[in-house]
Formats: C-alpha cells, structure tokens, sequence
C-alpha cells in the first residue's frame, strides 16, 4: 500500500509541476462546440447538432485518421470531416501525455488504470491465458487516438535477413513486408516500395552527439530530407540503465545495428522516438498532422462526438454518411443523432477494436452475430472482427546500482532536478519514454533446443528475418502490470526490468459486438497465450532474459527481485507470465487486407471494404498481418500510401 500511495502521490506532483510546461496557445478545447468555428490552426470546427456534408468523412481521429484527413486536405477544394469522441489530450490529461517520460501512466492492466477523458477504458473478456484475468487495454479516446497514449517508439518493418547465430549480415529475402505483399498479391506493400510513405510522415532529427545514443550509428537513408509533420528524435538524456543494457544484449549475442529504421531489427540499437526535440513534448498525430493543417476552410473537426451508425445506400451498399451525436466523458451519455454526409467516400479509421465494432453494428459482418443482436444483414462478411493479432510483455527486475527511472519516488531531490531541466532545457531524463535502447532476437538454437516438433514447425513459417523476441530495458519494476507506475518499492533503492516481448505470436484473438449500440463497449477477446507454441517460446523468451542479466552481474543488487529466485520449474515460468502478463496495445488485423479470395479478408489492397462502395478502413485493423515490433510507423505510412492513392484517383 505504500507504493501505491506513494505513485499517486507522485502522479499528482507531477500534474502540478508540469502546468508551465504546456501553453494553452498550443492546443484548442472546444467541448461540444454547438457552432461552427475556426480554431486559430488550420482547421475549423463542426457544428454540433446540424446535419452537414463533406467530400469525406473520417471516423477517428487517431494516427490513421488525422493523418489521413490531413493529407486529404491539403487540396482546399476538398472538404474532410473528422469525427473523434474524445478531445485534446493536452488538455483533459495535462502533462501526462505530453512530457514523454510519464507515458506509463493510465497504461495498466488493472481496471482503475484509466483516465476516462482520453482512455476507452476497455476491459478484456476473461483470458484463459492470462488466468483467467480480465485486463485494462488502453486505448486512445483522444485527437491523437493512440499515438497521444503510446509509448512514442518509432521503428520501420524488416525486410532483411539475419542468421540465428546473430552473425552481422544483411542480405533481401522474404521478409514481414514481403508476407504482407505476398499474402495480398500486391507488391506495393513490400518494404522497398513502402518506405517512401514511411519517410513521407517523418521530419527526422539525428542523435545528438552529446548523448550516448550518438555512438550508435544511424543510416540517414532511411529519411527524407524534406520529411513530414511528425517528429522524430532521441532522447536527451544519458540513461545509465539502457547503457549497461546495450552492452549486455551485446554480450549475450545480439549484434549493435545502425538503428530499426532501414527493414532490419534483430539486434540491439538506440531507439527513435515520436518526439519534439525543441519542447521535448510528444508528437502525436494531433500535435504533428493536425497542427500543421494549412487551411482552416476544409478540415472540420467534430471532437467530443460518437460515430453511431454508417449509412449505405442501394444494392451495392454504398456508404452515404455517417449518424453521430455528441458525447461527454461516458459516451453513453450522448445527445441528439444527426448525420454527416459524404459526397465521395467515408473512411473508417477507429482501430483495432472499434473499427470491427462499427461495421458490425451498421450491418456489415458475421451473419450469426448480426441477427443475434437484431441487426439487419446488408453483407455477410464473416472476417470482421476476427484474426486479431497482438504482442505481449512482462519482465524480470532486479536492484540496481545505478540510478534508474525508480529514484524519482525514492530521491526526490533528483525528480526536481529532472522537472528544472525539462522546463529549462527540454532535456534530461524526462524526455526518454521509459529507455533508450531495443533488441531483438530469434532464440539462439541452445536455449531452443526444448521446443517440442510443433512448436519448431509453427515458428519456421515466420520469415527468416522476423524476430521471436523482443527486450525493451527499463528503469523501473513494472510488477504485475496492474499499475505500471505503483511497482517500485518506496525504500530508497534503484530498480530495473528487463521486459520481454513475444514478438512472433501465434495465438489469435477476436472482436465482437455487445449490443446494436456504438456506446456499449466491444467485447475484446486476445487470446493471449492459448496457442501452445507461444507458451513454449514464452518459457524460452523468460530463461533468455535471465542470461542477460547475467552480463549486469556488477550493477545487479542481491537477488532477483520479481519474480525471485524460487521460480524455476516451467510450469512456475509459465505461471508467472500468464499472471505478470500485459499487452503491447499492438490490436491490428480484425478487419484484414486480403485476395477476394479470402473468405476472411474485409478489405482489398486499397483498404476498401468488400461487398461495398465507398467505404475504406485506414488503421492497424486493416493490416494483412501484425508486422514485429511497433507498428505505429506502418499505420501512418498506410495512411499516407491511400490518401496518396485518393488523390490520384481524383486528377
């Protein structure tokens, strides 16, 4: 109990502290507007209550949707609406989603880990791989979606080859892209054909060479120059912890590589993130796309509003608009429907989660689940909601001598001197979301020599350059993920974890409906580690982490602190991880891109939805497959790869 208090009370310390940090000039509040305005940016906003009619109509304004908006709007003879429940995070969660080190809060698997003005406050079905747990999955409900509530790391797809035994070679082969590419018949999707969307969103800015992160070397051909509105960056800080970690993951066998951004990601590296290196702030797809919008005559924003229904038309149900109504904190406290029309095409962008949800409540889906719940069938496509593919983590902590993200609860002298450098400088540790360094691996062949046939068989279908594993270093104890920011004790030691995440996960989960109405919540069902090759590699994924820390033996502190010395036995492994287990918030695929062929496919290479016109699905929902890693970077380049599309269809 004295963690918890003392986490609460930090939390609160730092609200207060922050409130210089963020200018009210730097973001626009307007809650249930009830009248058209401009904002003072390049936007203006809707007028709540009144039906109205644009060339597009964007449901979401998350990183696809912002970014697809934007791009959209760029032509002032286009007119884009974007339809968000939520509002300005810079707002209704302060300096918690702004100042990157304080992305863990909110983020939790326990249920009271929410801060409902920006979290959907999902919770999961029971998760007979979790024991049974039901567990909080954060989900942006925000302009930003969820890149105003992630982890701000930023890495691109691999599309080269790395040997098992980690030698230091990179050669083409069939790679995550190139599954995508092949899985679709499309080879617009392979990695070398992407990579101009993914450099098109970015203005890059490279290492300092202040930091240590400066010795890794990054290959500036994976930016554009010119570059985009998202900013991204390293941290200004010289973390001891990640240092001591990259020369571990060296020493157990992972080659340091010239950062994730080129197709290769097994190895360790300094890591990008989805920061501003002038204010330190995050770079949202709010804070990036849509602040940088030019004209405030064609970009509408309708925040605080609920997509309710979409509205075909027709035998080949073409999409016609969409019913919304505005919506408070609880989204079930809404008010009066009205429609927003769109001329030429209504693009969903809500993810993982609510994307399924909306076409499955507007009649577009299973069949069976449909009629359950009284629903009028317009398209019985049995895809939706399905193939959900995720990642997740837990970790093995340790004391450490070294100062780590835990001394801010235990030394507060060092948190106030972290809070002067920020405010002053936009430097120090604050400006690193959790750590600076990432390594990723295939298990070396001896610690897999215990996977049974089928488990060897089920990981052999993954390309050969497709990582198993993934270590994320961080300076604090995440326990047992129910308050990512209450695991550390309050006893004036320095902590650290050693985060592990199964990275070429088989389990396969789903989404459905719980009524006919957008304001109750989906039923989420993961299924996290239920497939047994996942659990095997999971086992695995645990002992490898344990020889790592070995290469910290001269910084590590007594004994492992969690989950101890006495869990040996798989069985006790395996226990501990279902109970420590989170989510990465990786939901991608439950509306997946596919051959017509697919009799599970929802969208076609142009994100379009089957058995419809004029409805497209632009999110991480809409991915042939869950490429490792983060895929943040891959949903704004497939947003920018449509709107391009969309706007050469229309020359």
């Amino acid at each position: 109990m004295r963690s918890l208090n003392a986490a609460v009370c930090f939390q609160l310390l730092l609200c207060c502290t922050w409130a210089s940090a963020v200018s009210a000039a730097s973001f626009h509040d307007r809650r249930q507007t009830g009248t058209s305005e401009t904002s003072g940016a390049g936007y203006a906003f809707g007028k709540s209550g009144v039906d109205a009619s644009f060339d597009y109509v964007v449901i979401g304004g998350g990183t696809g949707g912002l970014a697809i908006a934007t791009r959209l709007a760029e032509n002032p003879s286009i007119s884009v609406a974007v339809i968000e429940a939520g509002g300005f995070y810079e707002a209704d969660d302060g300096n918690i989603s702004v100042v990157p080190a304080y992305d863990i809060f909110y983020a939790g698997t326990g249920a009271n880990t929410t801060n409902p003005l920006v979290d959907w406050g999902f919770l999961t079905q029971p998760q007979a791989g979790c024991n049974n747990r039901k567990l909080h999955y954060a989900r942006g409900k925000t302009l930003g979606g969820s890149s105003a509530r992630n982890f701000m790391f930023y890495q691109r797809q691999v599309s080269c080859i790395e040997s098992i035994a980690f030698t230091n070679r990179c050669r083409p082969t069939v790679g995550a892209m190139q599954r995508w590419s092949d899985d679709v018949s499309d080879p617009s999707y392979t990695f070398a054909n992407l990579l101009p969307f993914y450099k098109k969103s970015v203005h890059y800015t490279p290492p300092s060479i202040a930091y240590p992160n400066s010795s890794n070397v990054q290959d500036s051909s994976a930016f554009d120059p010119s570059g985009g509105p998202l900013q991204v960056s390293f941290g200004k800080y010289d973390d001891p912890f990640g240092t001591w970690a990259q020369k571990a993951l060296q020493a157990a066998g992972e080659v340091a590589i010239a950062g994730f951004q080129i197709g290769r990601l097994i190895g360790s590296a300094y890591l990008a993130f989805t920061v501003n290196p002038v204010n330190g702030h995050r770079s949202s797809s709010e804070a990036s796309f849509l602040q940088s919008a030019k004209s405030p005559t064609n970009l509408f924003i309708y925040n605080n509003t609920l997509a309710q229904r979409i509205i075909f038309k027709g035998p080949q149900n073409t999409a016609q608009g969409v019913t919304v109504s505005s919506v408070g904190t609880d989204v079930q406290e809404s008010g009066p429907i009205y429609t927003l029309n769109a001329k030429h095409e209504v693009i969903l962008s809500a993810g993982g989660f609510q994307s399924p949800q909306l076409l499955m409540v507007s009649g577009i889906g299973p069949r069976e689940t449909l009629e359950s719940h009284g629903i009028t069938v317009l398209k019985d496509l049995p895809g939706v909601g399905q193939n959900m593919q995720d990642h997740v983590f837990w970790g093995t902590s340790f004391q450490v001598d070294v100062t780590t993200s835990s001394s801010a609860l235990n030394h507060p002298e060092l948190e106030a001197e972290a809070v002067q450098e920020y405010n002053e400088n936009a430097t120090g540790p604050l400006t690193n979301p959790i750590v600076p360094v990432l390594g990723w691996e295939k298990i070396p062949q001896a610690d897999r020599a215990g996977f049974s046939t089928a488990t060897q068989q089920a990981l052999s279908t993954f390309p050969a350059d497709w990582p198993e594993i993934e270590f994320i270093p961080i300076g604090t104890v995440l326990g047992y993920a129910a308050d990512f920011a209450a695991g550390d004790p309050v006893n004036g030691n320095n902590y650290a974890t050693m985060s592990t995440v199964i990275i070429a996960a088989l389990s396969r989960g789903n989404v459905s409906i719980s009524s006919s109405k957008m304001t109750d919540p989906p039923l989420i069902n993961p299924n996290w580690m239920t497939h047994p090759a996942d659990q095997e590699l999971a086992i695995a994924a645990f002992k490898r982490s344990r020889e790592v820390w070995k290469f910290m033996s001269n910084i590590t502190v007594g004994e492992e602190y969690l989950p101890g010395p006495q869990v040996q036995s798989d069985a006790d492994i395996l226990n501990f991880i279902r109970q420590a287990l989170s989510p990465v918030w990786h939901a991608a695929s439950t509306c997946k891109m596919g051959r017509p062929t697919d009799p599970m496919a929802v969208v076609d290479t142009q994100t379009r939805v089957y058995g419809t016109k004029r409805l497209r699905v632009v999110d991480a929902s809409a991915f042939a497959v869950l490429p490792p890693g983060h895929p943040q970077s891959t949903v704004y380049a497939l947003a920018e790869k449509i709107a391009s599309e969309i706007k050469a269809g229309r020359t």
